[in-house]
């Protein structure tokens, strides 16, 4: 607390333009609030429109996107980075929060912007998109980067506009094929098609969770950024700047130099943040790609639909090390992000069953969690993660405790509401660049373990941005993922069955999560969907992990049964 109000009463007296109370109540909510959304990008812009309205309208004016030049767009935000609030940036920064400008000064941004106007010059087509990125930049940085006093001060310079939101849907950049890179056709050649490439990149960047959690049919019709860019066309990677400081081995990223080699960047069941906290899997390089018959390749792509299960029915047909922001002490209700900026869960588990079927935009598996840290001496507990179109339920029996999380898998991102993320397209992968082949350990699958004890294949290795795959030239299936800030999976190329032969597995929202039902429901409305502010018998978990951690493992569960005959629930 003394650190807080140290913090707040530096940003409050230092420069020459201090921030006010309300530009760091601004600066520190990152999510928000209803009257800032819209229940679509369009509907989203035309709200903050009104907003921006209302608030430069006594003062100065607003102008509507298509308004304004170019040149016009980058004086107004040359303007805004010369009297930028650092106190502000540094808030955006401690917290790892999108809003914050990457360190150019004004000159390296002048220079980044003549060599987009150039490319603009040369290809008219991308004037649009270009024009509608620099109007939403603009925005952002006058509405979140500027202390009001200075704002109040700019307003009051003649002639002085502010610029609007493009209302329309975001415009496509370039001429997009479905794998995302730039199309060329008759009419355009390779050199344009790289100077699309370049610009869009930037264009498109921030939308990197829809690159492969963006609906099928979206990514399907080639809507813009929905589709994962070439990050060979880059070589500034890591994009998040790697903050915990893994080796290659751990983690090398496609965009990144110099670039990523065999048997690099092929992880392992990791457990902790720092660099040595997890179990490298064994590697051999076999032959480079180049070295490598292609008609042997089998290309990264999932089914459309299947389920994993051991023909044996044991578990561990699928298994997983799963990794993800740490929202809770006892990492039971987290998943993946889009980056490693925080500290981060790490829990693997085996899975009994693996459902996916594209066309109803559905995955759900069924796990046992091997218990770690704090809970490692605990009995293990199990879970069903089912995600379907934008919704996800995380049922766990603690115990004998039933809880449902409801959440929204779009995660903590989200600056543009509404924010959605789907299961994985069944093509993710299909513009992965192949590396070559390697002899690698398969960690758990066929009863084996980790490290030297994995299973050894001779597997072709893939790379997309951070994500590492690996397919078998044998089954053509995949076997093997890794990304280091999401997570490792396995794949028993032996249990792929290309089908779910009962879709009821989907049904959701799941009976658990719903009113009616002795079990804890976190952010749950009482149909079982996600609501951020809805939550019942909470004090029922609050007991179980106090007991928990004062009388240990033994007798939890007949702790566990009584909770419910002896606490006042809500069903």
């Amino acid at each position: 607390m003394a650190f807080r109000v140290f913090l707040l009463g530096f940003l409050l007296t230092s420069g020459a333009a201090p921030v006010g109370l309300k530009d760091v109540q601004r600066a520190k909510t990152k999510k928000p609030g209803a009257d800032y959304r819209g229940h679509s990008q369009v509907a989203m812009s035309k709200k903050l429109n009104d907003h921006l309205i209302r608030a430069e309208s006594s003062s100065s004016r607003t102008l509507p996107c298509e308004k304004w030049s170019l040149s016009e767009l980058q004086s107004f935000m040359a303007m805004v980075a010369e009297h930028r609030s650092h106190e502000l940036q540094l808030i955006y920064k401690s917290t790892m929060d999108r809003r914050s400008i990457r360190s150019e000064s004004l000159p390296e941004f002048r220079s980044q912007w003549q060599r987009f106007n150039q490319l603009v010059n040369k290809h008219p087509h991308l004037h649009a998109p270009q024009k509608e990125a620099h109007c939403r930049e603009a925005v952002m940085w006058w509405v979140h980067h500027l202390a009001e006093e200075k704002r109040q001060e700019l307003r009051s310079r003649p002639n002085f506009s502010v610029p609007l939101l493009p209302e329309g849907a975001k415009k496509p950049c370039g001429q997009l094929n479905s794998d995302g890179g730039v199309a060329i056709d008759n009419g355009m050649l390779a050199e344009s098609a790289s100077d699309a490439e370049e610009l869009c990149a930037k264009v498109n960047e921030a939308n990197s969770c829809d690159w492969c959690h963006s609906t099928q049919a979206d990514h399907d019709k080639g809507v813009p950024g929905t589709s994962v860019p070439d990050g060979l066309k880059k070589f500034t990677g890591p994009d998040d700047g790697n903050p915990q400081g893994w080796n290659r081995t751990r983690r090398c990223d496609q965009d990144q130099m110099p670039r990523c080699q065999l048997c690099e960047g092929i992880g392992g069941m990791a457990y902790g943040d720092p660099n040595d906290d997890i179990i490298i899997t064994p590697c051999e390089i076999v032959a480079n790609a180049s070295e490598v018959d292609p008609k042997t390749v089998a290309k990264p792509l999932y089914p459309k639909q299947f389920t994993i299960k051991r023909k044996d029915g044991k578990q561990g047909g699928y298994s997983d090390t799963l990794i993800g922001w740490k929202t809770d002490p006892f990492c039971f209700g987290f998943f993946p992000q889009n980056d490693s900026t925080k500290p981060m869960c790490y829990r693997s588990e085996d899975a009994f069953i693996k459902y996916y079927d594209i066309e109803r935009e559905a995955q759900r598996a069924d796990y046992t969690i091997h218990n770690g840290g704090l809970f490692a001496a605990f009995p293990n507990i199990t879970s069903s993660i089912l995600h379907v179109q934008d919704q996800m339920w995380i049922q766990n029996d603690l115990w004998g405790v039933k809880q449902c999380i409801c959440s929204n898998p779009s995660g903590n991102h989200c600056t543009n509401p509404p924010c959605k993320a789907y299961v994985q397209h069944w093509d993710t992968f299909a513009s992965a660049q192949h590396l070559g082949r390697e002899r690698i350990g398969v960690e758990w699958i066929q009863d084996h373990g980790v490290g030297h004890s994995a299973k050894i294949m001779e597997l072709d290795h893939f790379i997309l941005w951070a994500h590492h795959v690996w397919t078998d030239p044998i089954s053509k299936r995949l076997v093997r993922a890794w990304k280091p800030f999401n997570g490792l999976q396995l794949y028993d190329p032996e249990a792929w069955e290309d089908q779910v032969e009962d879709p009821s597995v989907f049904d959701s929202p799941p009976e658990m999560c719903k009113k009616g039902h002795r079990s804890v429901r976190i952010h749950c409305d009482d149909d079982g969907n996600y609501h951020p502010k809805k939550s019942a018998n909470t004090h029922i978990l609050d007991a179980l992990f106090r007991r928990a951690m004062e009388g240990g493992p033994e007798g939890i569960f007949e702790f566990a049964s009584q909770l419910w005959e002896t606490a006042s629930v809500v069903v």
